[in-house]
């Protein structure tokens, strides 16, 4: 049995932030950095499930293989996914140029093995998951971990828009936490406020809500409580794939077994890391990430919802 699965079609970007620039094109994507970061964190038997184009393929298996991930492609792609993302301030607002597409991935293209998982971190880049893969593990009693991003954009003149998306919401249905960040949020919404959108969502798909706020922090709802965490203060190199970040150590927590305040404390802790390093090269010091979470914890407010 695996402990976790990820599923979702790995990128290779080229990132331009106002402090850094990548040289060339660099290993991201929803599930890749989901899938490392609960791997980093201890995580003993992870999976990756992806479609991937014969451009990058070779590289991906060996980057996977280092990491001690177990690969499963179900889909060769002429291309590889991948995104040309250029920071427009320090708030993390860019604008992500396509150069790539892998095809998309249904349930019949998931092998039966693969459901024998705790838990699924289901992470779209593209829209390129079917909403019949997260029913899928629903059904089986797995635990579902969405993050909506990718059946939230749509591809206009060879750049992602955001827009709102029937099978955004549907996604979310067949899931048990799922995380968006605060556009995200408001697009499934119509809220523009973090905990009015993390509500009507909870109360629409009855999954526990944890929206992303960048250097705000996070606010997670579950029940009749909000949960309001800060964001440890920090120097942001880049923030791509943060949130991939929180939502992979947020689920390792969980199925640790530590309650949704300490859970997320510690996943905001470790995105905290993540934004001091370009892509999804960077070490995690337990001790350190001890550290922050504590601090983060000590300052978290609790809000009871009526």
């Amino acid at each position: 049995m695996f402990d976790l699965v990820a599923i979702g079609n790995p990128v290779y970007d080229i990132i331009k932030t106002p402090f850094v620039e990548s040289l060339g094109r660099v290993l991201s994507g929803c599930s890749v950095n989901a899938a490392i970061t609960a791997k980093k964190l201890g995580m003993k038997k992870v999976a990756l499930v992806g479609c991937i184009g014969e451009d990058f393929e070779r590289r991906f298996m060996r980057e996977m293989e280092s990491r001690n991930i177990q690969l499963m492609i179900v889909k060769r792609s002429k291309e590889t996914t991948g995104f040309k993302l250029k920071y427009l301030d320090f708030s993390g607002n860019r604008e992500l140029e396509v150069l790539g597409l892998s095809e998309g991935i249904s349930r019949g293209d998931i092998p039966e093995g693969v459901f024998n998982t705790k838990a699924v971190v289901v992470g779209p880049v593209i829209g390129e998951v079917e909403v019949d893969v997260p029913a899928a593990f629903k059904s089986r009693g797995v635990t579902v971990f969405l993050d909506p991003q990718g059946y939230l954009r749509e591809i206009s003149e060879g750049v992602i828009q955001h827009c709102s998306n029937p099978m955004a919401l549907e996604a979310c249905c067949e899931s048990h936490v799922v995380k968006p960040n605060m556009l995200e949020a408001k697009l499934l919404s119509g809220f523009d406020e973090p905990i009015k959108a993390a509500i009507s969502i909870h109360e629409r798909t009855g999954a526990m809500v944890a929206v992303t706020l960048a250097e705000k922090g996070s606010v997670i709802v579950y029940g009749r409580r909000a949960i309001i965490v800060p964001a440890y203060p920090t120097h942001p190199v880049d923030p791509t794939g943060a949130g991939d970040v929180y939502l992979g150590a947020f689920a390792y927590y969980l199925h640790k077994g530590l309650g949704a305040e300490e859970a997320a404390s510690y996943a905001s802790a470790i995105a905290s890391i993540k934004v001091e390093n370009i892509a999804g090269h960077f070490d995690i010091s337990l001790d350190e990430v001890a550290r922050r979470a504590l601090w983060i914890r000590s300052r978290v407010k609790i809000k009871r919802l009526r």
